[in-house]
C-alpha cells in the first residue's frame, strides 16, 4: 500500500512548478510549499496530501533525497487506502525501490475497528506489514480510560494483506489489563475477511440434565459458496458434535444442521434438518425440507428447537399475475406424548395439487376464477375408521363484481359452484367413493362513511350486510381439512369458516356488523369490529368455543389501538348472548426509549372438536430493560393458569462497549407434550467486536473526557 504512493509522489514531486500537480489523470499532489535544493532534494511541506486510486496520504513533510534513493516522511502521518485501512505514524522512511519501509511510532487501524499499535510497523513487497511490539484491541482508549477492556499484547504481529489475516507471536490476551491466555502463535482474520477457516468465539452453558459443559465451533471455508461449521459439545453427560452447512448454488440454496450425540440419558441420538431451494425454468420454484430426530426428547433436551411435530416435504411452486401453481408431497411425524401410541391413526402422507387461473373477464364484468385441485393423505393403520385414507380431486369456477350505488354504498356480488369426487379407504361410515356438488351465491352491501371533526381527527364507520346461499348435493364426506376452524374478522364476512373444501356451510346465511376507526391527531388511533352469523335455515354446525354454534354465531368483537410507533393492543372475544365470554386472544407490545415490553393472553372453553378436553388459559411475557448505554436486562415468562404453573421461564443480562458484548442467560423450560424433565440452564457467552468481521454496531464508547 505505502509503495505504489511514494513511488508516485517522486513522480509527482519533480513537477514543481504548480503547487498542484496532476499525473495523467491517476493521482494528486497538494502542498502548501515545494522546494528543491542545490543536491537535489525535493521537498513538498505543509498540509501534504496525496491521492491515488482511492487512497489518501496526508503528511507535514515529504522529502526525496535523489542521491540516497531515500524518501523521508515527518508526521502525523495518515494513510487511507480504499478497503478502510488506516495507517498511523510519526515519521516513515522508505528506500529507493519503494518495496520496503519503516513507519516510527506507528498505528494501524482496519476496517475503523481493530487498531495496532506498534513501535515500528514495516511494509515488505507492498503486501505484507511486520509490526513489532504490539498492543491490539478494539477498545477505545484514551487518557481517562487507558486500560481497555480487552487487548493482545504481541512481541510481533504480521498482516497479509492479500490474504487478509493477522498471525500473532508471542501473544498474551488480556481481560481488564489482566493476562488471562498465552498464545505462542495464533492467527485472526482481520475485520475486512467476512469468511475464514478457524476457531469462532466459545460458549459455556450448565444444564440440569446435561451438567456443565463447553462447545467450541470451528468455521471451514469450503469454497466460495461452501461452508461447514463443526461444534463440539463435552459436559459432565455428553459428548456431541453439532454441524450446520450452508452451499450457495447457482439456482439456490443447500442448508443443513444437525447433532451427533453420545449421552448418559438415551445413549445413541441425533437430529438432522435439512433445506433445498432452487429456481427452475419458467418462473417455477423447488423447495424440499427434511426432518429428522432420534427420538421425541432430543430436541427440548439439547435447546434445538420446540417442534413437536417433524415435516418433511417437497414441493413446486409458480405464482403469476394470472394464475397460481403448487404441488406438495408431505410427511408428518409426531414426538408428542399423548400421540405417540396412536400414531398410525395420524395422517402419516399428504399430497396435494393446486392450480388456479383468472379467466379474462366476461361480457358482464367482474373477475372470474377457475380452480382445480387435489389432495391424497394416508394413514399406516389398517384398523376400520382408524385407518381411514381420502382421496379426493375437485373443480372450482367463482365469478364476483363490485358496484357504488346511491348514497356512497358499495354492493358486491358473488356466484360460484364447486364440485369433487372422493375415493375412502377403510372407512364403513363412508362409501367407498362419493362425490358433491356445491353452487352458491351471495350479494354483499357496505356502507361507508367518514368525517372528520373540527379538532382534525378522522372517524370512519362502515356497517356491513351479507347474504349467502349455498345447498349442497351428493353424499356425506369426511372433514380432512376443516377439523380446526377459527372464527375471526378475517372471515366474518367471507362465503365460509372452513378453512379448506371437506367442510360446507350449507342454506341461508345472514353475516352483519359495522367497522368504525377513529385516528386522533394527536398520533393514536382506535379500530372496532363486530358481527355475528346466522342460518336461517339450521344450525351452522361448529363447535361450542369456535363460536358458531346453533342456528346464529356468537357475538365476534375485535379492536385496536395504537399510539404512534410505541403503544399497540391488538384483542379478539366472542361473546354469547349471556355476556359469557368463550374465546378471548389479547396482545400488547409497548417500546420505549430504554425499555420494551410484549405480553399475550389467551382463553378458551373446552372444545372436542378441536382435542381440547380442558380449558385453555395461558400468559406469556417478555420484555428488554436498558439501565445505560451499556447494560440491558431481559426477561421472558410463560404460563399456564390451567396447570397452576410456569411452562418457561427466563432472564438475561447484557453488556455492549464499542468493542465487545457479554452475556448471561438463566433459563427453565418445563415438561412439554414431548415428556421429557424440566430442565434449569445457565449460559455466559463472550463476543469480541471488531475480530474476525464482527462488525461494530451502534454499540457505546467508554467517556474520554477529562
Amino acid at each position: 500500500m505505502i509503495p505504489r504512493f511514494v513511488h508516485l509522489l517522486c513522480l509527482l514531486v519533480f513537477s514543481v512548478l504548480p503547487v498542484v500537480v496532476q499525473a495523467q489523470d491517476l493521482a494528486s499532489l497538494i502542498a502548501d510549499r515545494i522546494q528543491v535544493d542545490p543536491v537535489g532534494r525535493v521537498t513538498a511541506s505543509g498540509n501534504v496530501e496525496v491521492f491515488f486510486e482511492g487512497t489518501r496520504l496526508t503528511a507535514s513533510e515529504v522529502s526525496y533525497d535523489q542521491s540516497g534513493d531515500r524518501l523521508t516522511i515527518k508526521g502525523p502521518i495518515r494513510i487511507t487506502d480504499a478497503d478502510g485501512t488506516v495507517l498511523l505514524a510519526d515519521q516513515a522512511e522508505l528506500d529507493r525501490d519503494l518495496r520496503d519501509g519503516v513507519l516510527i511510532s506507528a498505528r494501524m487501524v482496519l476496517n475503523q475497528q481493530l487498531q495496532i499499535a506498534a513501535a515500528e510497523i514495516a511494509r515488505v513487497d507492498d503486501r505484507y506489514t511486520r509490526l513489532d511490539h504490539v498492543v491490539a484491541s478494539s477498545c477505545q482508549v484514551c487518557a481517562a480510560a487507558p486500560v481497555p477492556l480487552w487487548e493482545i499484547r504481541a512481541a510481533r504481529v504480521t498482516h497479509d494483506d492479500v490474504g487478509q489475516q493477522l498471525y500473532f507471536e508471542d501473544a498474551q490476551f488480556r481481560f481488564v489489563g489482566v493476562p488471562i491466555m498465552y498464545f505462542p502463535r495464533f492467527r485472526l482474520p482481520d475485520p475486512t475477511l467476512k469468511r475464514a477457516t478457524g476457531a469462532l468465539v466459545p460458549s459455556v452453558s450448565t444444564s440440569s440434565v446435561l451438567g456443565t459443559g463447553i462447545k467450541q465451533p470451528y468455521f471451514f471455508v469450503l469454497d466460495d459458496h461452501r461452508d461447514l461449521t463443526l461444534t463440539p459439545y463435552l459436559s459432565s453427560s455428553t459428548a456431541t458434535l453439532e454441524f450446520g452447512y450452508r452451499h450457495m448454488t447457482r439456482g439456490g440454496s443447500i442448508t443443513a444442521e444437525g447433532a451427533i450425540t453420545e449421552d448418559d440419558l438415551e445413549g445413541s441420538r441425533g437430529y438432522l434438518f435439512a433445506a433445498f431451494h432452487h429456481r427452475l425454468p419458467k418462473g417455477f420454484l423447488l423447495d424440499a425440507e427434511f426432518e429428522f430426530v432420534s427420538d421425541p426428547g432430543y430436541l427440548y433436551t439439547y435447546d434445538y428447537s420446540s417442534k413437536d411435530r417433524l415435516t418433511n416435504n417437497v414441493r413446486i411452486t409458480r405464482v403469476r399475475d394470472k394464475d397460481i401453481f403448487r404441488a406438495s408431497l408431505n410427511e408428518f411425524r409426531t414426538l408428542r406424548e399423548s400421540e405417540i401410541p396412536i400414531r398410525d391413526t395420524l395422517t402419516d402422507q399428504f399430497i396435494e395439487f393446486y392450480y388456479s387461473r383468472e379467466i379474462p373477464s366476461l361480457a358482464f364484468g367482474g373477475r372470474t376464477m377457475a380452480t382445480v385441485d387435489s389432495a391424497s393423505l394416508y394413514r399406516p393403520s389398517s384398523v376400520d375408521e382408524d385407518g381411514r385414507d381420502v382421496n379426493r380431486i375437485g373443480v372450482a369456477l367463482d365469478w364476483s363484481r363490485q358496484w357504488l350505488l346511491p348514497e356512497g354504498i358499495v354492493g358486491g356480488a358473488e356466484l360460484g359452484a364447486r364440485a369433487d369426487a372422493y375415493v375412502i379407504g377403510q372407512d364403513s361410515n363412508f362409501a367407498d367413493s362419493v362425490s358433491r356438488l356445491v353452487p352458491r351465491a351471495a350479494v354483499e352491501l357496505r356502507w361507508p362513511m367518514s368525517r372528520r371533526t373540527s379538532s382534525g381527527s378522522i372517524d370512519q364507520i362502515e356497517p356491513i350486510f351479507r347474504l349467502d346461499v349455498a345447498e349442497a348435493s351428493g353424499d356425506p364426506v369426511p372433514l380432512e381439512d376443516s377439523r380446526i376452524v377459527e372464527f375471526d374478522e378475517a372471515n366474518l364476512f367471507s362465503f365460509t369458516r372452513y378453512p379448506g373444501v371437506d367442510g360446507v356451510e350449507d342454506g341461508v346465511r345472514v353475516a352483519a356488523g359495522a367497522t368504525w376507526s377513529h385516528q386522533n391527531v394527536n398520533d393514536w388511533n382506535l379500530a372496532l369490529a363486530f358481527g355475528r352469523v346466522a342460518n336461517l335455515g339450521g344450525d351452522l354446525g361448529y363447535g361450542q368455543s369456535l363460536g358458531l354454534t346453533g342456528d346464529r354465531s356468537e357475538w365476534l368483537v375485535s379492536g385496536h389501538w395504537g399510539m404512534g410507533d410505541n403503544l399497540s393492543i391488538l384483542s379478539r372475544s366472542l361473546f354469547n348472548d349471556s355476556g359469557n365470554v368463550t374465546l378471548s386472544e389479547t396482545r400488547a407490545d409497548w417500546e420505549a426509549d430504554t425499555f420494551s415490553i410484549g405480553s399475550s393472553y389467551v382463553y378458551a372453553v373446552p372444545e372436542p372438536a378441536e382435542d381440547r378436553d380442558d380449558r385453555l388459559s395461558e400468559w406469556t411475557f417478555d420484555g428488554t430493560y436498558s439501565f445505560n448505554e451499556r447494560w440491558s436486562a431481559n426477561a421472558s415468562w410463560r404460563y399456564d393458569f390451567r396447570a397452576d404453573r410456569a411452562a418457561r421461564s427466563g432472564i438475561g443480562l447484557d453488556y455492549r462497549t464499542e468493542c465487545a458484548e457479554l452475556s448471561l442467560s438463566l433459563s427453565r423450560r418445563f415438561a412439554t407434550s414431548t415428556s421429557v424433565e424440566p430442565t434449569t440452564e445457565l449460559g455466559f457467552r463472550v463476543s469480541l467486536i471488531g475480530v474476525g468481521g464482527r462488525e461494530a454496531g451502534p454499540g457505546p464508547t467508554r467517556s474520554c473526557r477529562g
